[in-house]
């Protein structure tokens, strides 16, 4: 199948994988994706003949793991390839599909990437099964392992809202009739739905409503300003995401989706970065001025958390970890400066891979600052590279509030 690396957002360019639903499986994003095909506007704006899957370790190097296509299973041939989504259940794969905006399929697999059949041989939403149209579906899994299926369109699109049903453990069937979701704001395209801190979040675009119960009533929060069409949260390595849809020729309708970092306030509110709605997550410029700590790759045993200039630093503790993967560029013998804030001297230590490239002691300022913090300031370590690109991974021992670093040669 084919092989991608990307260098930039959006991942797998001008090949209209787009409308992003993404989920973690045995350690490695898999992306389930609508497909544009280049159409003549004049005659019609979008075209959709199937489904693709493409995975990733790393979020830059991508395969495609599959075609879905509409006419090897009971939906029949289609050029109204909408919405997908996935879920995992007692170790058993099912794809949530939708023909146009009408009804929805669902498949099954024992692998999360491919072979793929329909598992019913008829919908699992018929056509206006409720008063909205019965399409673009997502599946949720709660904590306590019951899953969930939402669905539905605004009235502007000829429905009434989006509806919300449990699915029985078999994944294929409804445990009980759709409701309808309160929603105190003007819901738009395509839903999906996710939970931080024990908190659901409705997702659309890039707006969000936020509720205490799975069923609603949900508030409307805000929008954090990635994308004007579909897009889907998760979370790994303890890193929270958003995949999203990326116009990129738009008389042609063809889309694609880039990825960032998503961070939640102590308020609940999300927000990202712009940098990253551009460049992507997984890489990073060795040249960029900062890399901001909360944008790492992978992290142990850390937190996100707001600081008084605006952003986030990464709160560590002893034996905690962050790593950033794939930065590129780094200057020959280059030095790194690092910002952070302790309450005491902290040891850190500084790799790549395996290889312990340098240690320091991070010392304490003068000036104390709220939860026993020092004032923020910055230490410069020594790394003696190469140029090239580089993974770098940050380990302290002791509490430590990392703000951001960057690399520099004199």
């Amino acid at each position: 199948m084919d092989k991608v690396i990307t260098k930039k957002n959006p991942v797998i360019s001008k090949q209209g994988v787009c409308d992003p639903h993404v989920h973690i499986f045995n350690d490695r994003v898999y992306l389930y994706a609508s497909h544009d095909v280049p159409v003549d506007p004049k005659v019609s704006f979008f075209r959709m003949n199937d489904w693709e899957i493409w995975s990733s370790p790393d979020f830059v190097t991508w395969e495609k793991e599959s075609i879905v296509r509409p006419e090897e299973t009971s939906m029949g041939a289609s050029n109204e390839c909408w919405a997908v989504d996935a879920a995992e259940k007692n170790g058993k794969y099912y794809l949530y599909v939708s023909n146009g905006m009408s009804e929805t399929y669902v498949l099954s697999s024992d692998d999360p990437g491919k072979g793929f059949k329909d598992a019913l041989g008829k919908p699992i939403l018929p056509k206006w099964f409720t008063k909205t149209c019965s399409y673009d579906p997502t599946a949720f899994i709660d904590d306590d392992g019951t899953p969930y299926i939402l669905f539905g369109t605004p009235v502007w699109a000829g429905g009434d809202s989006y509806y919300i049903a449990k699915l029985n453990e078999d994944m294929i069937s409804l445990a009980e009739t759709p409701r309808k979701i309160e929603l105190n704001n003007a819901a738009d395209d395509k839903c999906f739905l996710h939970k931080h801190d024990g908190t659901y979040y409705l997702t659309w675009a890039s707006y969000y409503a936020t509720s205490d119960n799975v069923y609603g009533p949900y508030k409307f929060r805000g929008n954090i300003n990635l994308t004007t069409d579909h897009g889907s949260f998760f979370d790994w390595n303890g890193q929270s995401y958003m995949a999203f849809t990326v116009s990129e020729t738009l008389r042609s309708a063809r889309r694609a989706t880039g990825f960032a970092y998503i961070h939640y306030k102590e308020n609940g509110d999300m927000c990202a970065d712009d940098i990253i709605r551009e460049y992507g997550v997984g890489q990073y410029d060795g040249t960029w001025n900062r890399i901001e700590a909360e944008w790492f790759a992978k992290g142990h045993n850390v937190t996100k958390k707001e600081n008084t200039y605006g952003g986030f630093d990464v709160v560590m503790k002893d034996g905690s970890w962050v790593e950033f993967s794939n930065i590129r560029g780094i200057p020959a013998q280059a030095y790194m400066t690092l910002w952070y804030a302790a309450a005491e001297k902290v040891e850190i230590e500084v790799y790549e891979g395996d290889k312990l490239l340098t240690t320091a002691m991070l010392n304490d300022a003068q000036m104390r600052m709220d939860c026993g913090y020092t004032a923020y300031t910055h230490a410069v370590l020594p790394l003696f590279l190469p140029e090239g690109d580089h993974n770098i991974r940050i380990v302290a021992k002791g509490d430590l509030k990392l703000d951001w670093f960057n690399f520099i040669t004199e």
